[in-house]
């Protein structure tokens, strides 16, 4: 039972903070850990996580397949003041997020405050949950900054 206390807090404060993503994902997982519908291996974890990313991106991509915005919507916006910063930022971004894989990867120790960090931000300051990527970029860039002054 104690493998389920924490995914259990997480649904509590999901609940606790109304933040219907964070307890319905727990929930989900609490019944698939109930159920041992769990994958264990990692590669059937990773497979999982893909299908999390693919989703999202569909998600965000959405407004495109459904014709609100056109070809033309895209030109006009890259050429603005707002939309070359947001095109310079996604691309930083990206980067980053693939300097967070690694920083997880090397250093999975920080997978937990990057986890409790994102949960904290998603259930009581209204942040979203596809935080752990975004965190562990910004975090592997702070991490590499200070380590060219430590």
């Amino acid at each position: 039972m104690k493998s389920y206390s924490l995914i259990f807090l997480i649904f509590v404060l999901g609940l606790l903070s109304k933040n219907r993503l964070i307890y319905i994902s727990a929930g989900v997982l609490l019944t698939f850990s109930f159920l041992k519908l769990m994958p264990s291996s990692p590669s059937a974890q990773k497979i999982i996580l893909d299908v999390g990313v693919i989703l999202l991106v569909i998600g965000v991509m959405m407004p495109f397949s459904q014709g609100s915005i056109m070809i033309q919507d895209l030109y006009k916006s890259l050429f603005t003041s707002m939309g070359c910063i947001s095109f310079i930022i996604g691309i930083l971004s990206s980067v980053m997020a693939k300097d967070g894989v690694e920083l997880m990867k090397n250093s999975p120790e920080v997978m937990i405050g990057l986890l409790f960090g994102t949960i904290i931000g998603t259930a009581f300051f209204g942040g979203i949950p596809v935080g752990p990527l975004v965190a562990a970029g910004l975090a592997a860039f702070i991490i590499n900054l200070i380590g060219k002054f430590v």
